[in-house]
Formats: C-alpha cells, structure tokens, sequence
C-alpha cells in the first residue's frame, strides 16, 4: 500500500469519525448547555459565537433547547455532506484513483459547500437569535442578522476550491485525450 493511500485511509476514517460525532455533539451540547452536565463548555472543548447569556435572561426552557438542537442540525446538514464527500474523495484516493471525473465533481462539491455554509450561517444566527429569546418579555426579543469576516475568508475559500475543480477537470480532460491519441 502506498503513502498516499495510507494517509487517505487515516483521513477516510477521521471523517467517517466526524461524521458520526458532529451531530451526537451537537444535540448533548445544545440538551446539556448552562446544566451541571456542560462538560463541552466547562473545559472549553466547545466555544460557540452563540452568546446565550446576551439574548436570554432565563434559563433554557426543554422546547427552546430542542428548537436550538433543531436549527443547529440544519446547519450540521451542510458540515455532514461536506464530510460525506471527503470520505468518498479519500476512498477514492484509497483505491489509488487520483486523477478522476468523480474526483474533480467532489472538489466542486466542496467548493459549493462552502458556499452552503455561509448562507445557512446567516439563517442560524438569525434563527438562533429569535429562538433564544423568544421566552424574553415583548419588547427584549431579538433578531440578530450578521456577516463575519470569518464569512468572507470562507467565500474565498469556496472561489478557490472551486478554481482548483475546474484545473483539474481541464487536467482529467487533456489526461483523457493523450489515453486515446494514437
């Protein structure tokens, strides 16, 4: 076996991992926060831009936490399919399968992902803003609507990936072409 398919098969695995804790985590955190049982905040495993004291001055009623659990989910579709399509990427670097259509269409994949993420991240926070203190009195709700720079950088991102995609797939091309030139 190769390096590289040993280090795809490493990173195959820590994704699979990911795959299946991001929304395990996501749930214990948001049904555990401000309890005795917030161990995730406590040792500071866990930092969420989220201020919740900011927005609420109760404590977390069971319905605001399953709401909250809900909407961070929605935002956790979009780390899961991301995640979903770095494993089958490193599968496919596993089987030795660098240079290929599926390939290229998982980079452009991640690249729109990311995109994604930084749409639903605007919903969330907006979301998460109304959910957390709608058990406020009328006049101390709060709708909070924001654009990080983290937001930006992350645009970038996608525009490069997106870029790296499209390289690839003009390389997939031209490799194709010099297989059937005679």
């Amino acid at each position: 076996m190769s390096k590289i398919q040993k280090q795809s098969r490493r990173a195959r695995i820590f994704f699979q991992s990911l795959f299946v804790l991001t929304p395990i985590v996501i749930c214990y955190y948001w049904l555990t926060v401000d309890t005795p049982y917030d161990f995730l905040t406590s040792f500071g495993i866990v930092q969420i831009s989220i201020d919740i004291d900011y927005l609420t001055q109760l404590p977390l009623t069971l319905t605001t936490r399953i709401l909250a659990v809900i909407a961070s989910l929605f935002l956790c579709s979009i780390i899961m399919y991301a995640l979903r399509v770095l494993i089958n990427l490193f599968r496919s670097y596993e089987r030795n399968e660098i240079f290929t259509l599926d390939n290229v269409m998982g980079y452009q994949k991640l690249g729109y992902c990311l995109f994604y993420w930084v749409g639903a991240s605007v919903v969330y926070g907006a979301l998460m803003s109304v959910i957390l203190s709608f058990n406020n009195p009328p006049g101390e709700r709060i709708l909070a609507i924001g654009f990080e720079g983290v937001d930006f950088l992350t645009l970038v991102f996608g525009f490069i990936i997106l870029i790296i995609s499209w390289v690839m797939k003009e390389g997939y091309i031209l490799a194709d072409e010099n297989c059937h030139t005679i």
